[in-house]
């Protein structure tokens, strides 16, 4: 049994020291490199805890004289152990606040990207906006100056119509005082040619 129990101690020395180099390790990498590496450790740890049962176990049926110097050896290699899982344990809290600092700042990252990406939509919105209020301006000037022309051409048609009618009260009124003139000259004409025919012929018939 003391066999099968160095056979433990061996295995689990030879372990003992990949750990403390993968720990050594494991404190140098960083994000996903670390988080692999730590697993493997665990993984490791797992296995050493399994061969201190067996040596615990193997030391418990051997004779007193030989047992109490197995039991010493197994009290350092617990020992060992414990320092392990504490130094696994100290640079697994590190690797958790390094990957809490980590998230936080993708977090933050991709708020800003986020922020960023709402205040280009905002500013796209608000250009789309000003062209259309500059477009309605637009619009509304070039309505108001058609406006302004139809105005001045009915201004200019109502000063044409005001003029026609002037015009035509002034013909009225030469066309009434022509017809005043051609009937004062008929009735002169009358008096001074169809009148006196008529005096004479009536002269002539009764002379004759």
């Amino acid at each position: 049994m003391s066999n099968v129990f160095h056979e433990y101690d061996q295995q689990y020395s030879e372990l003992s020291i990949n750990l403390s180099k993968k720990c050594s390790l494991a404190f140098s990498l960083k994000g996903g490199e670390k988080k692999e590496k730590l697993s493997e450790i665990t993984y490791d740890l797992e296995n050493a805890e399994k061969l201190i049962s067996k040596m615990d176990h193997a030391a418990s049926n051997l004779p007193p004289n030989i047992k109490s110097i197995l039991l010493e050896k197994l009290k350092e290699s617990k020992s060992s152990l414990k320092r392990l899982r504490n130094e696994i344990k100290r640079n697994t809290s590190e690797n958790l606040k390094v990957t809490t600092r980590e998230e936080v700042l993708e977090a933050e990252k991709a708020d800003l990207a986020d922020q960023r990406s709402r205040l280009m939509k905002s500013t796209e919105g608000l250009v789309r906006t000003r062209e259309m209020i500059k477009d309605s301006q637009r619009k509304l000037l070039e309505t108001e100056n058609i406006g302004i022309s139809i105005l001045e051409n009915l201004q200019r048609q109502k000063e044409s119509l005001q003029n026609s009618q002037a015009m035509l009260h002034e013909i009225d009124d030469t066309v009434k005082e022509s017809r005043s003139i051609v009937r004062s000259i008929k009735i002169k004409e009358f008096f001074t040619v169809t009148a006196p025919i008529i005096i004479y012929f009536l002269f002539k018939l009764v002379k004759g």
